[in-house]
């Protein structure tokens, strides 16, 4: 039995847009002193699919059970820095993907590596942040098999 290629690319551009979207509410989690009281995106957003919607908020859901070990997990993989002190987009692009590659069996890890750092590409806080997401990403996954 083949995969059915249309499927395939419209799973994979579902997963593209959940990921701008648990990237926002990441960052309304933090901007929110990690309270979520319900109005984390404005409601004039941009409407999203219901696919879209529900695999954001199960990666948002998760990320908000385990945001103290991701958090650890990135941290033990910066290099003379520390989370905290990265600029709060470029702390949730890193996030987003640890949480990928620790809990989300779906994704596989280069996968979640290279869709992060296609992310820091985007939204980065500079030029260096994709290398850098990169390599704490490469990093966790490498102590992480699956």
């Amino acid at each position: 039995m083949t995969a059915d290629p249309a499927a395939a690319k419209a799973s994979i551009a579902v997963r593209r847009a959940a990921r701008d979207r648990a990237l926002q509410l990441f960052y309304a989690y933090e901007q929110n002193k990690y309270q979520d009281d319900g109005r984390l995106l404005p409601s004039d957003d941009e409407p999203v699919s219901e696919a879209v919607e529900t695999q954001a908020a199960e990666w948002f859901s998760g990320f908000i059970v385990n945001r103290v070990p991701i958090d650890a997990a990135i941290d033990k993989r910066l290099t003379n820095w520390t989370i905290h002190r990265l600029a709060a987009v470029d702390r949730n692009i890193l996030r987003l993907g640890a949480f990928e590659i620790l809990y989300d069996t779906v994704t596989p890890p280069k996968v979640a590596i290279n869709e992060a750092v296609e992310m820091a590409k985007r939204f980065g806080s500079e030029d260096k942040t994709a290398k850098l997401v990169n390599a704490v990403l490469d990093r966790l996954a490498k102590d992480h098999p699956r």
